[in-house]
């Protein structure tokens, strides 16, 4: 009877070890694998945007806890054909990272200004100025 209660008591001391000791190993293994999983799919769909279309967006690929992948992409406003080649080069590209088939995943484009209009420089339709006694007023 005395052995069998220090075999049990043995067993519970080496199971806690590993617990104790394995299981948070495990949990960081696991959050490693997945970071090195979003940078490689984010590395492949701005290498296949920017093969495609330019270097004129830099997407952003994350994996939440509970739910599909999401990529968040900033793309310009005024552009519509350019947008439409993004997203077709994402469909093309994003579920074929992994070789698994078609994955659910979730797009967020972002508004982002033309570049030419920020290089032209925006200025105001009617320019203000100060005039003596005057509040401000439009020229």
């Amino acid at each position: 009877m005395e052995a069998s209660v220090m075999v049990v008591g043995v067993a519970a001391l080496v199971l806690l070890g590993f617990v104790l000791v394995g299981g948070p190993m495990r949990v960081v293994d696991w959050s490693r694998k997945r970071r090195q999983e979003e940078c490689a799919r984010q590395i492949a769909l701005t290498d296949a945007i920017d093969a495609q279309v330019g270097a004129i967006v830099a997407p952003a690929v994350r994996k939440p806890l509970f739910g599909p992948w999401e990529i968040q992409i900033a793309v310009p406003v005024h552009q519509s054909a350019t947008v439409a080649r993004i997203l077709s080069v994402v469909d093309e590209v994003f579920p074929e990272v992994d070789r698994t088939g078609a994955r659910p995943y979730r797009i967020f484009l972002t508004a982002r200004p033309d570049s030419q209009r920020e290089s032209r420089g925006s200025r105001p339709r009617y320019p203000v100025t100060r005039w003596a006694g005057n509040p401000i007023g439009v020229a």
